[in-house]
């Protein structure tokens, strides 16, 4: 019953999901062809100040244009989480619901076939988003001399929490930064789930409303929380006496502890969802 509950989260999601990467990968290769342009404007048009301008103005304009495509590219993860989020909440918590939580299936098996779903497009979706981004870098570059520490998807990553390995290794940051973006998606899809399922129990009206209260209640105490234990840890090694290596050992300390407790947070949302769903949510 599990591979029929995943089957139809899929297609549900998909019938939204695929027009939408669909667009962002034909966003892509505009970004891409303005990219080139804009690349090649600045090798080829030279010579005269009239040239110049020429190649000034063509320039800027593809920059102008592959900045918009970017942006429509990136705007592709929030719909693509808010579509997800919107599907859990319609199928549980509207009329739907009366349908999905009288079916011979535990609540177990719903909300995991919710996660399984839910995390798979997310990861198409960061596929799609990185390709994408690579395929710009290397476009933008005219496709020559073009490293990895070069292009737009390893800056993502390292923003993401692959800064622990600082420059000695590109592909070891890189690997950790999608560890990192890989437990917090996990942590807020879990935590976006659990806040739209406490907002049903919990209010009898705007229960919509609810949700989005807490999770943006429960994202600010995790944050929190999590700002003072890297603090408190990189503090604690910094002064420690562990010699030139205090700055690495706090890095890697609190990207661990990183990766663990999205984990532990996601963990304890699904358990709370998986709770409500089967003892406490009334449609009525």
């Amino acid at each position: 019953m599990l591979g029929k509950l995943f089957k139809y989260d899929m297609k549900a999601l998909s019938r939204v999901l695929v027009p939408l990467h669909i667009a962002a990968a034909a966003l892509a290769l505009v970004a891409c062809v303005c990219g080139f342009v804009g690349y090649s404007a600045g090798e080829i048009w030279t010579g005269t100040s009239a040239a110049a301008g020429v190649s000034e103005a063509v320039a800027v304009a593809m920059l102008v244009a592959l900045a918009f495509s970017m942006l429509g590219i990136f705007s592709a993860t929030i719909a693509t989480i808010v579509v997800i989020i919107h599907r859990f909440y319609k199928n549980l918590f509207t009329d739907e619901g009366y349908l999905t939580l009288t079916l011979p299936v535990t609540a177990n098996q719903i909300m995991l076939s919710k996660v399984l779903a839910g995390l798979l497009w997310l990861l198409i979706d960061a596929l799609v988003v990185l390709g994408s981004a690579l395929a710009v870098s290397l476009a933008a570059t005219g496709f020559v001399n073009a490293s990895i520490n070069d292009t737009l998807p390893y800056w993502m990553l390292r923003a993401a929490g692959g800064s622990v390995f600082g420059g000695s290794s590109a592909w070891a940051s890189a690997l950790s930064g999608a560890v990192s973006a890989a437990t917090q998606g996990a942590m807020t899809l879990l935590v976006a789930y659990a806040a739209f399922t406490l907002g049903a129990v919990l209010a009898s009206r705007h229960k919509v409303a609810a949700g989005i209260g807490l999770y943006l209640a429960i994202s600010w105490v995790i944050g929190l929380a999590g700002a003072v234990v890297n603090v408190s840890v990189a503090s604690g090694i910094a002064f420690g006496g562990t010699g030139p290596y205090a700055s690495t050992a706090a890095a890697m300390a609190t990207t661990g502890l990183g990766w663990a407790g999205s984990l532990c947070v996601a963990a304890a949302c699904y358990a709370l969802c998986v709770y409500l769903l089967d003892r406490k949510v009334n449609l009525a």
